[in-house]
C-alpha cells in the first residue's frame, strides 16, 4: 500500500561547480559555518552537497539564542529512536538529532 505524501520533499538543483549559483551557495555555507564556530556552537558534521550543517544537541540552545531570529523553516523527521530537527538559516539547513520522547498514556 502506498503512503499519501501531502507535503512534497524539497528537491533542489544538484550542486555543481559549473553552475552560476555555486559560488554564492558555497559562500553562504562557509560564512554560516564560520559564524556558528565563532559563537561556540559544536559542529558535528558538514555536508556541502546537501547544503546542511549538523550541530550537537547540547549546542541547540546557544544556536537558537544566536541565530533564532534568522530561522526560515522548521522541519522534524523521525528516524528510529531519534528525530532529525532541521531549520533553515540564510538558505543553509542546520540540523541536529534529539531523542524521541515517549508519550504518557
Amino acid at each position: 500500500m502506498d503512503a499519501l505524501n501531502l507535503v512534497g520533499a524539497s528537491v533542489g538543483e544538484p550542486l555543481s561547480i559549473l553552475t552560476e549559483a555555486f559560488p554564492a551557495r558555497l559562500s553562504a555555507f562557509n560564512e554560516l559555518t564560520r559564524e556558528i564556530r565563532e559563537a561556540g556552537i559544536s559542529i558535528r558534521l558538514l555536508v556541502l552537497l546537501d547544503n546542511k550543517i549538523f550541530i550537537e544537541e547540547d549546542s541547540v540552545e546557544l544556536f537558537m539564542e544566536r541565530f533564532g531570529y534568522q530561522l526560515r523553516g522548521i522541519r522534524y523527521v523521525p528516524a528510529g529512536q531519534f528525530t532529525c530537527n532541521t531549520v533553515t538559516v540564510r538558505d543553509v539547513d542546520v540540523a541536529w538529532f534529539s531523542s524521541v520522547k515517549e508519550q504518557d498514556l
